[in-house]
């Protein structure tokens, strides 16, 4: 593998990881509003919203670092 190559493949990573951890934000605050905003019904729909906020959250704060466990070199064994 080339350093071309080796750095164009952390380019990509690093765009994936940026990507779900901003993506995962704004799904957390689409659920916040639903749960107490009066956007599916009036006063709010807790069931909606609080399964965004969790599927964001997992996005956000889960998914990433279980893709850098993934992406994590294997240590040398000598």
């Amino acid at each position: 593998m080339t350093p071309q190559d080796r750095e164009r493949i952390e380019r990509t990573r690093f765009t994936i990881l940026s990507a779900a951890r901003a993506s995962g934000a704004i799904i957390m605050l689409i659920g916040l509003w639903i749960w107490y905003g009066n956007v599916v019904r009036a006063g709010g729909h807790p069931p909606i919203g609080g399964a965004l906020f969790a599927i964001g959250f997992v996005e956000s704060l889960i998914l990433p670092r279980w893709l850098i466990f993934k992406w994590r070199t294997p240590p040398n064994n000598p």
